[in-house]
């Protein structure tokens, strides 16, 4: 049964027989980066009327990440950050427990920054930043406003609740601010008696600590996400873009709690080794979440 309640912090366990143990097709000669039990599943705009019932027939899901696909993440980290994550996590659920995974609605929140954090970050009072688009970076972000969000998420819940859909989950990864409140109550609003709506963070699902190598330092695109997406799409991370050493905020585009960024927090210094727990750990307990 679905928990009722976002869980912060969740019990490792050993799932076993929750994995369905079909063998995932490599595409030339890239290795597979998520796991060997994972079976390649068309999206659900692929599927044909008939695959979408069977996958239904197997898990009576809908996995939708909801986040923006052109966002500045620095150098070393593509644009579709927040979305690329809960996409291929989306994917990995689907592959596992049956049901129909969405590519990504595009759609983020953000705010002007504030005093405090203009300070924090190294920029003065009369600039105007918004979201992630700093003035030293060459490429600007895609933002969204409420009303395009919530338009745009009931019509992708409006058809899949006729068609024998019991769970559908929203699926974010991006923080930019009201983003988190707005899914909520977009899945509040939109339950029914027929289809659960549930708002879903990437984040809840992490419950690895110092002790796992994992470390809640850096912000956005900063030493923890990189390990994020290094977990789910680690061939879309290429740390040679970074440079080494002490790392500007405003001039990368990494948020931290002050200007300059401590070499020991540059993503060039992340672990491989964590990003595989990570991944690991996040599929397990979405599915004990589910299960």
């Amino acid at each position: 049964m679905l928990k009722s309640k976002r869980r912060s912090f969740l019990k490792a366990g050993i799932l076993g027989s929750a994995y369905i143990s079909l063998p995932r097709q490599i595409v030339g000669s890239e290795k597979d980066h998520v796991t060997d039990k994972a079976e390649i599943i068309k999206s659900a705009e692929e599927l044909r009327p008939g695959e979408i019932i069977e996958a239904i027939q197997k898990g009576p899901y809908a996995f939708i990440p909801v986040s923006p696909m052109f966002e500045w993440h620095s150098f070393h980290l593509p644009m579709g950050t927040d979305a690329l994550i809960p996409e291929e996590l989306a994917r990995q659920m689907a592959s596992r427990i049956g049901g129909i995974w969405f590519r990504p609605l595009s759609f983020g929140l953000d705010a002007w920054r504030t005093e405090d954090e203009k300070e924090k970050w190294g920029f003065s009072q009369d600039e105007e930043v918004y979201g992630m688009n700093f003035p030293d970076l060459p490429i600007k972000s895609e933002y969204c406003n409420k009303e395009e969000m919530i338009l745009a998420i009931k019509n992708r819940l409006n058809p899949i609740s006729e068609c024998g859909i019991k769970h559908a989950f929203l699926m974010n990864h991006h923080g930019g601010k009201g983003q988190f409140k707005l899914i909520e109550e977009i899945a509040e609003e939109y339950s029914t008696k027929q289809m659960k709506v549930h708002a879903i963070s990437t984040y809840q699902f992490n419950d690895l600590n110092e002790d796992d190598g994992f470390y809640y330092v850096g912000g956005h695109a900063g030493y923890s996400e990189t390990i994020w997406l290094m977990a789910f799409r680690p061939e879309l991370v290429d740390l040679s873009e970074q440079k080494e050493g002490e790392l500007s905020v405003r001039q990368t585009g990494i948020l931290h709690n002050k200007p300059q960024i401590e070499p020991k927090w540059n993503p060039k210094n992340v672990d491989k080794n964590v990003a595989e727990k990570l991944r690991k750990r996040v599929i397990e307990n979405f599915i004990q979440y589910i299960t």
